[in-house]
């Protein structure tokens, strides 16, 4: 829900003095640091993985066994989504509690607005250190994502390249290597908020070469593209089929390969008593599309399970209220509200989402969540008050889901909790107390969709600029 105050909250920006002169009253009157129920918040988060790859979810047979066990000292949400399937979008989402088209981030490559509150400048105002660790360019400081990080990695070394990376990347071991020296380098501070992304189940699916040996995979790489695999006409459907198998193994073995870095990391906060004195949350940003819906091996594009079931669980000091499970909707924006809730610090005066109790179990209270696409871009964006506004979009209440598509005018009705893979569209075949269900909501989500109040954002292109250099002098072009 928004909170009183949004009409000013574009001039917020404009009073760096009024924001420098709080800052120094708050740390004049801080003492030693912040002194709540935990001394540090640690957010892991790792991209595009869908909820049915994970163990301790208990909807796949990926093997997750770092995860699993960490899942059994926290609180599990089951029923949690992402309000939006891409990189950028969604993190902005997580560290403000706000929807995009309040945060105004639309999709990859556009910029972060100063008059965002993200989680890092909110806790470095009451005295936490920060440092930021990231996977992947979409969350590249260019973009203002690192707003309130004292120290933020983004060193990437697996590069764009013709047939390889589509981004700026690297692996879950060098994300890993790279919190464990930062923290090698300095005594662990008072208060500590650390951000640690992983980037690996993101297509392509190529998980490191002494990995795959280690688990019996094939090494040799897979030898057409997702999108080339699906428009060849000289590859069968049945062949097509086989490759699709191919791909969701490849997709597993990167989950697999994340799990055991993100392990090696947490023994490694464990080790050094930052984990047992901290609130840590592990999540996924979005899930991804393997060959349902029409939309291959990839995401954005849609609001369907496939890419909008995410994962979430929250691990309190010492492990409290270990192994619960609460069903019910959650989403990306009750993170920030709900980690707040919990230290004890008011929220800022822009947020859509709503606290959870964590010392509480059993289903959370019902709530209605919406969800939104942010592709395909071209031809989609000229509206001048959001630019996602003509893309898939969804609203959420108990089992119950709507997705209407305004680009393709078409509208779904769907049971997720009979019908997890969305393969029954009950729009055509309503009871009358379905009906009255489906206009609510359909109600619902056209106010909420007329209610986009987005701060400025523009996309900025230089890695665009940046890769048609690296291949110009690699001869790839005239």
């Amino acid at each position: 829900m928004k909170h009183a105050g949004s009409t000013d909250r574009h001039t917020r920006a404009a009073r760096p003095l009024v924001v420098l002169a709080l800052l120094v009253a708050l740390a004049a009157c801080s003492g030693p640091g912040f002194r709540g129920p935990a001394r540090h918040v640690i957010f892991i988060s790792m991209d595009t993985a869908r909820a049915d790859h994970f163990g301790f979810m208990g909807l796949g047979d990926t093997e997750t066994p770092n995860l699993d066990a960490l899942a059994r000292e926290s609180t599990v949400f089951t029923d949690y989504m992402t309000v939006v399937p891409t990189t950028l979008a969604s993190h902005v989402t997580l560290l403000t509690g706000t929807y995009p088209h309040t945060h105004g981030v639309a999709r990859n490559g556009f910029t972060v607005h100063p008059a965002n509150a993200m989680l890092p400048e909110i806790l470095g105002e009451r005295g936490f250190r920060t440092a930021g660790f990231a996977g992947s360019f979409a969350l590249d400081s260019r973009f203002g994502f690192a707003q309130g990080l004292e120290h933020y990695d983004e060193s990437f070394d697996v590069l764009v390249s013709p047939k390889g990376a589509d981004q700026n990347q690297r692996t879950a071991g060098d994300v890993t290597d790279a919190v464990i020296r930062f923290l090698d380098g300095r005594s662990v501070p008072r208060n500590l908020f650390l951000f640690v992304h992983y980037f690996d189940p993101h297509y392509p699916y190529e998980a490191p070469e002494a990995f795959r040996a280690e688990r019996g995979a094939p090494s040799d790489s897979i030898p057409f593209s997702a999108h080339s695999l699906r428009a060849d006409p000289n590859v069968s459907l049945a062949a097509k089929g086989r490759w699709a198998e191919r791909y969701e193994r490849e997709y597993a073995l990167e989950i697999a390969y994340m799990d055991r870095e993100i392990g090696r990391l947490v023994d490694d906060l464990r080790r050094r008593g930052i984990l047992d004195e901290a609130i840590l949350v592990v999540t996924s940003d979005h899930g991804e599309s393997l060959w349902e819906h029409g939309e291959q091996f990839d995401h954005g594009y849609g609001v369907y399970q496939s890419t909008m079931h995410a994962v979430c669980m929250i691990r309190l000091p010492g492990g409290e209220h270990r192994g619960a499970r609460r069903s019910g909707v959650v989403a990306s924006i009750d993170v920030l509200p709900t980690v707040l809730g919990f230290l004890g610090i008011d929220l800022p005066g822009e947020v859509d989402g709503e606290a959870i109790a964590l010392d509480e179990e059993g289903p959370v209270a019902e709530r209605t969540r919406f969800g939104q696409a942010t592709k395909p871009s071209r031809g989609l964006e000229s509206n001048p008050q959001w630019t996602n506004s003509l893309k898939a979009r969804c609203i959420r209440r108990g089992p119950y889901k709507l997705v209407q598509t305004p680009y393709r005018k078409s509208e779904e009705f769907y049971d997720v909790a009979s019908d997890p893979a969305e393969t029954r569209n009950l729009i055509s075949d309503l009871t009358p107390e379905m009906q009255t269900t489906v206009d609510q909501m359909r109600s619902d989500l056209e106010q909420w969709t007329l209610s986009a109040d987005p701060l400025p954002s523009r996309f900025e292109s230089s890695q665009k600029r940046e890769t048609i250099e690296r291949l110009r002098s690699l001869g790839y072009f005239d």
